[in-house]
């Protein structure tokens, strides 16, 4: 599917190796990285890198210096999934918890979301399934960051659910609240299969 090598870096949570496991995610090149035993010369042959929801803090603070070199270094691609306190270690973040509905995609109930920047090339990849299904909290990105999906609140300024930023880096990054690994791999949540293939295929691309 792809030359470029995608790196999944995960925790080897039961649904991260899920994950690993589905012939789908296999299709494209994807080098397994178990993040407590993560080097920098292991980043060193990867072309983009997957940070999969729900590290575990102590390490995602360990290797936030290794994924900010990485996706600092031009053509390099990251994209980062929800629970992983990015308002704590990523410049310019900050990262607001919201209540989770997790039942909103079945009862059709509007939680706010509001698809944005239609013009953004991010959107050839995502479509209202991959993206409408449940958050986590909310982020409020760098000045270069363009948000795809904003958490329509009624306050005066609005905190987003997913953004793309191509402009505080060197490379690009998709930072989002969603975690569709873990949901993927947990077997439930039709929406976030979506969101992971179609972040992959970006990845990839």
């Amino acid at each position: 599917m792809s030359k470029r090598r995608i790196g999944f870096l995960h925790p080897a949570s039961f649904y991260h190796l899920a994950d690993l496991a589905d012939p789908a995610v296999r299709a494209w090149n994807i080098v397994d990285c178990y993040a407590p035993e993560l080097q920098a010369a292991d980043l060193e042959r990867l072309d983009s890198l997957y940070v999969a929801s729900r590290q575990h803090p102590v390490t995602m603070h360990a290797l936030a210096p290794l994924v900010l070199d990485f996706v600092n270094t031009p053509g390099k691609k990251v994209f980062i999934g929800g629970e992983n306190q990015v308002g704590s270690w990523l410049p310019g973040v900050r990262e607001e918890y919201r209540e989770t509905n997790f039942w909103a995609w079945r009862t059709g109930e509007d939680l706010g979301r509001r698809n944005k920047n239609p013009g953004n090339p991010l959107w050839q990849y995502l479509n209202d399934e991959a993206l409408h299904w449940h958050f986590h909290g909310a982020l409020f990105g760098p000045a270069g960051a363009v948000s795809l999906v904003d958490l329509d609140e009624g306050l005066p300024v609005n905190g987003s659910i997913l953004y793309h930023d191509d402009a505080s880096y060197a490379g690009e990054v998709v930072v989002t609240t969603m975690d569709p690994d873990y949901h993927h791999g947990a077997g439930f949540m039709p929406g976030a299969t979506q969101l992971l293939y179609r972040m992959l295929q970006w990845l990839g691309s």
